[in-house]
C-alpha cells in the first residue's frame, strides 16, 4: 500500500468521486429485503453510466435522484427524456438530478430548464482527500468510536434516521449493508450511551464517507470529527487511496458544521453540485 502522502497517487477524477457515492447508495437500495423493496417499489436503474435511485412509493428526494449523468459519456436530450420517463413510469412525482459541473455538455442546463426542472437553492459540496491519519480533529475524550455489525443495525437506524431526515418507515434503507463486504459502520458512545453514527464504503482505490449524524443533545462535542478520523484511518488500512464525502454547501446565512468538520480534517472542495428538481405534476407535456 502506498503511503497517503505519496506523489505517485494520481488524484481522482470527478467521475470517480461521483460514482463512489452513487454506488454506495445503489448498494444500500439493492440490499434491502426483497419484500421491503416490493412494498416501496424500490429499484436501481442505469442510463449511460448514471445511477437512478427510484422509490415509487416515496417522495423522498434522497432515494429519488440521479447521480452521474454526463460523466461516462456526454448527456443527450434522448438520455434525459429516458430518465424522466423512468421516474414517471414508476409513479414518482418529484425527483432530482445531481449534475456535476464536470459533466458534459454545458448546454444541458437549457435542456433541464426546458423540461421544467428548477435549481434548488442550496447545492451539495463535494470534497475529497487522501486516505490516512489526520491529527487536525479534536473530540471530547469521553467519547469512543466503535465499529459495529448486524447486531447493532437497529441501534444505528434508531440513532441516525431522524437527524438525517429519513422518512418514517424507510429507516432500513440506511442500514441494509451493515456487515457486507466493502462497508464499515460505526457508533460513537458516551459511556454506554450511543450518540452518533456514520458509515464508510470502499471500492477499489476510492472510499465514501456518509450517513453521519449525531443526536441533537450531543452535537458540537466532536463526535463527527472522531468518526471522520476513524474512517480516514480505516480507509487507508483497506488499501484505499482517496476518500470523498458530500454535505450541504455552506452559505452566508446558512453555515454548515459538517462542511467545517471536513475542511478541518483536510478535505479539499472539488465543487458545488447543483440539484435540478423536476415535479412531474407541473412539468411541460
Amino acid at each position: 500500500m502506498l503511503p497517503a502522502d505519496s506523489p505517485s497517487i494520481q488524484p481522482p477524477s470527478a467521475a470517480e468521486i461521483e460514482f463512489i457515492e452513487a454506488e454506495a447508495w445503489a448498494d444500500l437500495q439493492v440490499n434491502l429485503p426483497a419484500d421491503f423493496q416490493a412494498q416501496h417499489d424500490i429499484r436501481v436503474q442505469r442510463c449511460n453510466g448514471a445511477v437512478l435511485l427510484i422509490a415509487g412509493d416515496s417522495q423522498a428526494l434522497t432515494i429519488n435522484r440521479v447521480i452521474g449523468l454526463g460523466l461516462v459519456a456526454p448527456l443527450t436530450e434522448r438520455d434525459l427524456d429516458e430518465v424522466v420517463h423512468a421516474y414517471a413510469a414508476a409513479g414518482v412525482n418529484r425527483f432530482i438530478v445531481q449534475w456535476s459541473p464536470a459533466a458534459q455538455p454545458a448546454a444541458a442546463h437549457e435542456w433541464f430548464i426546458a423540461r421544467g426542472f428548477t435549481v434548488l437553492p442550496r447545492p451539495i459540496t463535494k470534497v475529497y482527500r487522501r486516505a490516512g491519519a489526520t491529527n487536525a480533529l479534536v473530540a471530547d475524550p469521553l467519547l469512543t468510536v466503535t465499529e459495529i455489525g448486524p447486531d447493532d443495525a437497529q441501534v444505528f437506524e434508531d440513532l441516525v434516521a431522524v437527524p438525517l431526515g429519513v422518512p418514517e418507515g424507510l429507516g432500513p434503507g440506511i442500514r441494509s449493508t451493515i456487515g457486507l463486504p466493502g462497508w464499515r459502520f460505526y457508533l460513537v458512545h458516551d459511556g454506554q450511551r450511543p450518540i452518533a453514527g456514520s458509515a464508510l464504503f470502499v471500492r477499489g482505490r476510492m472510499a465514501w464517507c456518509g450517513l453521519g449524524a449525531t443526536i441533537e443533545s450531543d452535537r458540537r462535542r466532536g463526535a463527527q470529527a472522531a468518526l471522520l478520523a476513524r474512517r480516514l484511518h480505516d480507509a487507508a488500512n483497506d488499501g484505499c487511496e482517496w476518500v470523498s464525502a458530500d454535505t450541504l454547501a455552506e452559505m452566508t446565512d446558512r453555515p454548515s458544521q459538517s462542511y467545517r468538520n471536513m475542511t478541518r480534517a483536510g478535505f479539499t472542495t472539488l465543487y458545488d453540485r447543483p440539484n435540478y428538481l423536476l415535479d412531474l405534476r407541473s412539468a411541460p407535456t
